[in-house]
């Protein structure tokens, strides 16, 4: 189907593209907010809870430390599941210009975000 004979409106209006946009809205405020909550958390503990960062967890490291580093293997997670989420909403995506209203069910899209 050329893109010109799209009925967009049509594709717009459709439940199976409002489901796969709120997916979309869900997956990246829930990991949005999950990635900004541990980043923040260092600043946050460092304000009102410093003594928390001093425990020792080994000989030159402690608590603080080990939560420091852990932010970078965090932040690949994320990362994964973004992309395994919006990997699997382009999939249930593909061919929605051509059907907008088919009544195809996804497993996809009965995740909660």
């Amino acid at each position: 189907m050329a893109e010109s004979d799209t009925d967009w409106e049509a594709m717009l209006a459709s439940e199976r593209f409002k489901r796969l946009a709120r997916r979309r809205r869900n997956t990246v405020v829930v990991l949005g907010l999950v990635s900004a909550l541990y980043y923040f958390s260092i600043p946050a503990l460092i304000a009102w809870a410093p003594d928390i960062f001093r425990i020792r967890l080994a000989a030159g490291i402690n608590l603080g430390t080990a939560f420091a580093v852990s932010q970078y293997p965090f932040g690949g997670l994320i990362v994964y599941v973004f992309m395994r989420r919006t990997a699997a909403i382009d999939r249930a995506a593909a061919g929605l210009a051509e059907r907008p209203n088919s009544g195809v069910a996804l497993a996809e899209e009965h995740h909660a975000y």
